[in-house]
C-alpha cells in the first residue's frame, strides 16, 4: 500500500510537472494541403501551410525583392508568325512564417501529374500563450529616458546627478504604468539580458516548445518621450531674524510626449507641472520620521513614485480617464488604483456633458459636466480604488468620470520627524 501510495504520488508530481512545462504554449490541430516537384516537397510546403493556419503570417511586400516575369506575344501575318518577346519584374509578397510542431501525421501523397505532387497532412501546432492571458487587446508602450539639458539637481542640500533622476523616474514610471494595468508594458532598458537569455535557449539542441516562445519580441503600439525641465524638492532660502531656514516646496516641470509609433503621430503632448505644498512635504516626512532638513534626498524617496503616479496618469487619461464602477453610500469605487491614484488624494466625480460637433475639423467635442461631488482616496487595490465622500453630493452613478485634484496633507503641522513638544502639543502642559 505504502509503494503504491508514491506511486500515486510520483505520478501525480509528473502530470503536475507536465501541465506547468506546457503552461505557456496551447496545442492547435489543423489540417492542411501542399504541393511540390516531390512528394518530400508535397509535404514540407503542408507543414509549412499548417503553421500558417495556426500562427498567421506577416506580409510583406520589399521593393528589392522582385520576381522576373516574362511576356510572348505572338503576331501573325498571313503565313508568317512573329514571336516578340519582353520581360520585366514585380514587387513579390514575402510570407515570413514562425512557428513549431509538437507532431504531425501524413494522411495522403497523391501524383497529380508528372511533375507535381500533392500531400495532406494532420499537424499539432504549438502556438505560444502569453503568461498573462486576456491582455492582447491593450497597446503596448515603452517608457523611453526623459532627456535632460542640466547635469545635475538640487534636492534641499544634496545635489545629485541627472542620470539617477532619469533613472529613477523612469523606473517608478514602469511601475506605475504596470500597475494601473491599462497598457501592456515593455522593459527597453535591459533588452541586452533579455537577447543574451534568447540565444541561450537558441543555442543547440531546443525544444519545440521553446521555439515556440522565441522570436516574440513585441513591439511598443506607443512610445512615452520627454524632457525634464525642472527637478527641485527645497532650493528657496527663508531668512528670519538673520538665520537662513531651508524651503520645502518640491517643483517638477517635465514635457512629455505619447507617440504612434505606426504613423508617429502625437498622440498627446503637454507640460507636466507637480508642486506640492510645504504642509504636505513635512507631514510626508512626520509620518516616515524623516529629519528633512538634514535629509532631504530621503524625501525623494516618497517624492518619485508620487510624481510618476501622477504624470502616469496624466498619459493615461487621454485613453483610459477614471470611472466611478459603484457607488454603495457615501463610498465610490473607482476604475483605477495602485499605479494610478494614491492614498489621501481629493478627486472631483463629474458626469460628460453633452457632445457637439466641431464645424471646422468634423470631430467630436465633448463638453464637461458639473462637478457632482467630490471625494478621498482612502484605499488603492490592484485593479481599483475606494474613496469616500466627503461633501454633499447629487447622484453618483457608474460611469461617471473622476479627475484627480491633488493629495492634501495629512496629520497635523509641525517640526517633520520629531513628536510635539509640551508647548506645542495641544495636551495641558504637565509641570510635576
Amino acid at each position: 500500500m505504502v509503494i503504491r501510495s508514491y506511486r500515486i504520488l510520483l505520478v501525480t508530481l509528473g502530470l503536475l510537472l507536465s501541465s506547468l512545462v506546457w503552461s505557456a504554449t496551447e496545442t492547435v490541430k489543423v489540417t492542411a494541403e501542399g504541393y511540390g516537384e516531390t512528394p518530400q516537397h508535397a509535404v514540407s510546403e503542408a507543414l509549412v501551410g499548417a503553421v500558417r493556419q495556426a500562427g498567421g503570417v506577416a506580409l510583406a511586400v520589399d521593393p528589392s525583392f522582385r520576381r522576373k516575369v516574362g511576356q510572348w506575344l505572338i503576331q501573325r501575318q498571313g503565313d508568317v508568325s512573329t514571336w516578340i518577346g519582353s520581360q520585366t519584374s514585380v514587387a513579390d509578397p514575402q510570407l515570413p512564417t514562425l512557428g513549431s510542431l509538437r507532431s504531425y501525421q501524413v494522411l495522403s501523397v497523391d501524383r497529380v501529374d508528372d511533375a507535381l505532387w500533392k500531400a495532406s497532412v494532420e499537424a499539432r501546432v504549438l502556438r505560444y500563450q502569453s503568461l498573462r492571458p486576456g491582455r492582447g487587446h491593450l497597446p503596448a508602450i515603452a517608457v523611453m529616458p526623459f532627456e535632460t539639458r542640466a547635469n545635475e539637481y538640487q534636492l534641499g542640500e544634496v545635489t545629485i546627478g541627472a542620470a539617477e533622476v532619469q533613472g529613477r523616474l523612469r523606473d517608478d514610471l514602469v511601475d506605475a504604468f504596470t500597475q494601473a494595468g491599462r497598457f501592456r508594458v515593455l522593459d527597453r532598458a535591459h533588452q541586452a539580458v533579455l537577447e543574451q537569455e534568447r540565444v541561450t535557449v537558441s543555442g543547440g539542441s531546443v525544444e519545440p516548445a521553446e521555439w515556440a516562445r522565441l522570436g516574440r519580441v513585441q513591439g511598443a503600439d506607443v512610445l512615452l518621450v520627454g524632457r525634464i525641465e525642472d527637478f527641485s524638492i527645497g532650493d528657496r532660502q527663508r531668512r528670519f531674524y538673520g538665520a537662513d531656514f531651508q524651503g520645502f516646496e518640491p517643483r517638477v516641470r517635465i514635457r512629455y510626449r505619447m507617440l504612434d509609433t505606426a504613423t508617429g503621430e502625437v498622440l498627446w503632448s503637454d507640460l507636466f507641472d507637480w508642486r506640492q505644498d510645504e504642509a504636505t512635504v513635512r507631514a510626508w516626512a512626520r509620518l516616515q520620521n524623516i529629519e528633512d532638513r538634514r535629509h532631504p534626498e530621503r524625501l525623494a524617496d516618497r517624492l518619485y513614485p508620487s510624481i510618476a503616479r501622477a504624470l502616469s496618469g496624466a498619459a493615461t487619461d487621454v485613453l483610459y480617464p477614471v470611472r466611478v464602477l459603484k457607488v454603495s453610500g457615501d463610498m465610490l469605487y473607482l476604475s483605477q488604483g495602485a499605479g494610478r491614484l494614491e492614498t489621501d488624494a481629493m478627486v472631483s466625480v463629474y458626469r460628460p456633458g453633452e457632445q457637439i460637433k466641431d464645424p471646422d475639423t468634423g470631430l467630436p467635442i465633448q463638453l464637461a459636466g458639473a462637478e457632482l461631488t467630490r471625494a478621498r482616496v482612502i484605499e488603492t487595490r490592484e485593479g481599483y480604488a475606494l474613496a469616500r465622500v466627503t461633501r454633499a453630493a447629487a447622484a453618483v452613478q457608474a460611469g461617471d468620470r473622476v479627475r484627480v485634484l491633488g493629495v492634501v496633507a495629512s496629520g497635523e503641522q509641525g517640526p517633520a520627524g520629531q513628536p510635539p513638544s509640551p508647548g506645542s502639543s495641544e495636551a495641558p502642559i504637565r509641570w510635576d
